[in-house]
């Protein structure tokens, strides 16, 4: 217990430390940050010092005149102390054995000893002298600190970019998998310890910057130039068609952080968008109309030459972001917007122009064209503004006003001259009809020949044919000169189609033809005029018999419905008109047959004369037909027309 003056193994013989010696070194190994313990030629433990911090102090009683592997104090039996005993038993010098002791009150204590053996002056073994120290805070430190390595590494290898790591001598440190990855070709070479410079140059003969190919040296130089500077970050093509940008900031400690991060995605796009924004512009140059447009502070943001050009605009007036009310100034002072104040026409319009989104309106600036322009809304809050030159359209309307004034006069004479020229024809053919009846009844004697009564006949009716003729002539004028008034009274249409019946049976019969009436019991009457209605169905029939050959038939149906309206229809069995026919077969004077030497005469005045008469009814005429299959020509009239009680049941229509 008194042996702490005593040397190491094999040490030569030396005297006892006096005793105010030994007093001194005790007192220096009770204030220790370590502690100190003897083992006697048994490996028994002879002396233990309880430390500055009293960490073995209460533990001393239970350690003297013990092996180590003979204490019982909580979690040394959890200690494997067999490498320990070994190296005690062959006498041997032991640094820094370390050993994990676990309680319930301490935790987790990191313990370590050393000693060395004791010889007497013969060379007896007579012990070991040794210290021990807690090395739990320095464990705990240790362990936070690999720790917050790993995690350092870990983030590292996870971001996506490049990561080099550069020591102040400027020498690798560490890189991640994804800068390896990226300069896999030179993969020899980034390991720690090289020099950037060597890096560099690698990259350079290895082609990876695209820059570098041909000019090697002078791109090591340029990059350690930059590599140089406070703050370095540029955009380069690298890696065949592939674009990273790299970055570089230095640490406190005198190294350098180098990110290389790809942005080929965003070059591509970059290189799209100056795409697109070059076909917008040449878009926008090649327009023929003049382009502007303004952001929600009514800024100028673009335009195009065209615009320029077609309202003369100087060049000190453009810019982006220029005023519009400069411009409108301008305007105003040319007089594009009449007389008046210029500061309150430019207020006004700017006033327009904030409350208003879209906009038509014409200007006539002073190069002496005619411009129309037309503002629509952006998704901004700006407007885009259309030009265009509408100088020739102007014209073009000026002479269709023209053409159309001159049209309309000449219809309006036409109109006159057909009316007119009806009333005089029509006074002859009356003495024509009136001469020719006398004849064919021989009033004032016989003719002698009877041929003559023959040509009497044939002249009456050809005299009655164009009567007719003219009558269709003379309403179908009155029709289009607005001057056909009806005659508004109660109608029964079962006695007008009977009537017009009657005057078509003695046609029907000579052609070969069956007339049939099909009309449901208890028709209604109707609110109209008589003789256009009759004129209608006449009209209807005598289509229905000239086009139907020898054989068929010919129907009139009617039906009606008090909310649906009134319909009369007339169906015929004949040649039939083909859908490309239909509408010339409405217009007036159409023929589908315009030969001279057609089959079927007459002046195409029918079914327009049907029609117009059935409009200023209200109602409206539809023609169904099919070459070989007949017509159904429809007359509807409005349920304003029908005079019978809507209360009433709805006939039957026969099929």
């Amino acid at each position: 217990m008194s042996k702490l003056g005593r040397s190491a193994a094999k040490a030569p013989p030396a005297a006892a430390p006096a005793p105010e010696e030994e007093e001194r070194l005790r007192a220096f190994a009770e204030i220790g940050s370590d502690w100190f313990w003897e083992k006697d030629a048994q490996l028994r433990f002879t002396y233990m010092c309880s430390g500055i911090d009293g960490q073995a102090a209460p533990f001393a009683a239970d350690f003297l005149g013990k092996r180590i592997d003979e204490v019982t104090l909580p979690g040394f039996d959890e200690i494997d102390w067999r490498p320990l005993l070994r190296t005690l038993e062959m006498r041997k010098p032991f640094r820094e054995f370390r050993f994990i002791r676990r309680t319930a009150t301490s935790g987790v204590r990191h313990l370590a000893v050393s000693g060395v053996p004791v010889f007497d002056a013969a060379g007896r073994f007579a012990g070991y002298r040794g210290t021990g120290r807690d090395l739990t805070k320095e464990t705990l430190a240790e362990e936070r600190a690999a720790a917050a390595q790993s995690r350092l590494i870990d983030a590292i290898e996870a971001i996506p970019e490049g990561f080099m790591l550069l020591d102040k001598e400027d020498r690798l440190v560490l890189c991640n998998s994804r800068y390896r990855e990226l300069h896999a070709p030179i993969a020899d070479v980034l390991v720690p310890g090289t020099p950037f410079e060597e890096i560099c140059r690698a990259s350079a003969y290895a082609g990876l910057p695209a820059k570098a190919k041909g000019h090697e040296e002078e791109w090591v130089a340029d990059r350690l130039r930059r590599h140089n500077a406070p703050h370095f970050i540029v955009e380069e093509r690298q890696i065949g068609e592939r674009w990273f940008q790299i970055s570089e900031e230095h640490t406190r400690d005198g190294g350098t952080v180098v990110v290389q991060t790809e942005i080929t995605g965003v070059k591509r796009r970059e290189q799209e968008l100056a795409e697109k924004t070059a076909l917008l512009r040449a878009t926008m140059e090649h327009m023929e109309q003049g382009l502007l447009v303004l952001d929600a502070q009514l800024r100028i943001k673009m335009w195009n030459d065209r615009w320029v050009e077609l309202v003369q605009m100087p060049p000190e007036l453009l810019g982006v972001g220029a005023p519009m009310a400069a411009i409108l100034k301008l305007a105003a002072e040319r007089g594009e917007f009449g007389p008046g104040d210029v500061e309150v026409q430019v207020q006004h319009r700017l006033k327009q122009l904030r409350e208003t989104q879209s906009d038509v309106a014409e200007f006539h600036p002073p190069n002496g064209r005619f411009i129309e322009m037309r503002r629509s809304p952006m998704p901004d809050g700006g407007s885009l503004f259309t030009f265009a030159d509408i100088t020739e359209r102007k014209r073009v309307e000026a002479d269709l006003r023209r053409a159309k004034d001159e049209a309309e006069l000449a219809s309006r004479s036409k109109t006159e001259f057909l009316a007119n020229m009806s009333h005089e024809l029509r006074t002859p053919l009356n003495a024509i009809i009136g001469f020719s009846d006398i004849l064919m009844g021989q009033i004032f004697g016989p003719l002698g020949d009877a041929r003559y009564s023959d040509y009497a006949r044939d002249i009456r009716d050809s005299g009655l044919h164009l009567l007719n003729l003219i009558n269709d002539v003379l309403d179908v004028s009155k029709v289009e000169f607005g001057k056909v008034e009806l005659i508004e009274e109660t109608v029964d249409i079962v006695a007008v189609v009977e009537s017009c019946a009657r005057l078509m049976r003695d046609r029907a019969d000579t052609a070969g033809l069956r007339l049939v009436q099909e009309l449901p019991s208890g028709l209604p009457q109707l609110q109209g005029d008589s003789r256009r209605l009759k004129q209608i169905l006449l009209n209807l029939l005598s289509n229905a018999v000239k086009f139907t050959p020898t054989g068929g038939r010919v129907t009139i149906r009617a039906s009606y419905h008090p909310q649906d309206g009134f319909r009369l229809i007339v169906e015929d069995t004949g040649i039939g008109i083909a859908k490309a026919d239909l509408d010339k077969a409405m217009r007036p004077f159409g023929q589908i047959d315009s030969r001279l030497a057609r089959k079927y005469q007459g002046t195409g005045l029918g079914l327009p004369l049907a029609r117009s008469m059935a409009e200023l009814h209200g109602g409206k005429l539809e023609l169904d037909s099919a070459p070989g299959q007949g017509t159904t020509a429809t007359i509807w009239l409005p349920a304003g027309r029908v005079l019978q009680p809507a209360s009433l049941p709805r006939p039957a229509v026969p099929g």
